[in-house]
């Protein structure tokens, strides 16, 4: 692995790849722009070539230069071969597409962030909030307490202590272990 050093470079001199597929919306630039100004830039701007050509941080790029910023964190990508530099456009892009989130700690996460605006990020956490009571209410119907009991093979600890994590986690639900 390369030792990735951060340099800080004009933003005028940083120039996009032309073949980049990625769209960026004003709109998402807006809510980059908006997270940048409530959280800071945390990321530096992936970069290759003499011309500072843009690998990975475009929208980025574009929400800095709204705020104003002059400089930008880069890391130079010169490692890639330009084969290497075009599929890592790609895949960089991606790879944040392929999941989703976990519904029960996203759904935790947002309940105990309800005073945070989200909005200016593009996330619409009050509709989660609600898809998420609706899927409670229709799934759950709670009429009573119900207990089960459940017998573990204790040689799967880890397996175990993974699972009653996820359970715990889930509202409603009290968890009581016992070895016996």
């Amino acid at each position: 692995m390369k030792d990735l050093k951060i340099e800080y470079i004009d933003i005028n001199k940083l120039n996009n790849y032309d073949k980049n597929s990625k769209i960026h919306t004003k709109q998402q630039i807006r809510h980059i722009a908006n997270s940048i100004e409530e959280f800071g830039f945390n990321d530096p701007i992936g970069i290759a070539g003499e011309n500072n050509v843009v690998l990975e941080g475009n929208g980025r790029v574009e929400a800095a230069k709204l705020l104003g910023f002059k400089t930008l964190p880069c890391i130079r990508l010169d490692h890639l071969t330009k084969e290497e530099q075009r599929a890592y456009v790609i895949a960089h892009n991606s790879t944040n597409l392929e999941t989703g989130f976990d519904d029960g700690v996203l759904f935790d996460e947002l309940k105990q962030l309800q005073n945070f605006n989200f909005e200016d990020f593009g996330i619409d956490a009050d509709k989660y909030l609600k898809t998420f009571v609706r899927v409670q209410e229709r799934v759950l119907k709670p009429i009573r307490k119900v207990h089960y009991l459940i017998s573990l093979d204790i040689n799967k600890n880890d397996e175990i202590a993974y699972y009653i994590n996820k359970i715990q986690k889930v509202e409603g639900v009290e968890v009581e272990s016992t070895t016996n």
